[in-house]
């Protein structure tokens, strides 16, 4: 099955490449810059800042990705009996786990924020 998967990835780049329209010119080989003219080498290196910036956006970002299926679940988390499934109503008591997790949750990116904030990695200067 992989070898498959393979070689059809392979037969659909070769027949892109040579079934394929093809009209080279200095204008498509040229790299575009948003419009504005080239400045400097495209193989400049970056900050480490650049980098450390990067990283600790994926990390914040893939966390509060995490808020979507907790929303989700918020009402059957926060029940103490069973959710009727047709009105979507608790039969139990109200719980405050729901609430706790994300405040927990919540806490520990905060404390992560600070942290990275006291350790100068996301200012600029």
């Amino acid at each position: 099955m992989i070898l498959g998967g393979v070689g059809f990835a392979f037969a659909l780049t070769a027949a892109a490449k040579y079934l394929g329209p093809s009209r080279p010119s200095a204008g498509k080989d040229y790299p575009y810059e948003c419009g504005s003219d080239v400045i400097g080498s495209p193989r400049a290196r970056f900050e480490v800042k650049f980098y450390q910036v990067a990283i600790v956006f994926l990390v914040f970002d893939i966390e509060t990705a995490f808020l979507y299926p907790w929303a989700l679940k918020y009402r059957a988390l926060s029940c103490l009996g069973a959710v009727d499934l047709q009105t979507r109503v608790c039969t139990g008591g109200v719980s405050f786990f729901g609430l706790g997790e994300i405040l927990v949750f919540m806490g520990i990116l905060i404390v992560a924020l600070a942290y990275v904030w006291r350790k100068r990695a996301v200012g600029w200067e």
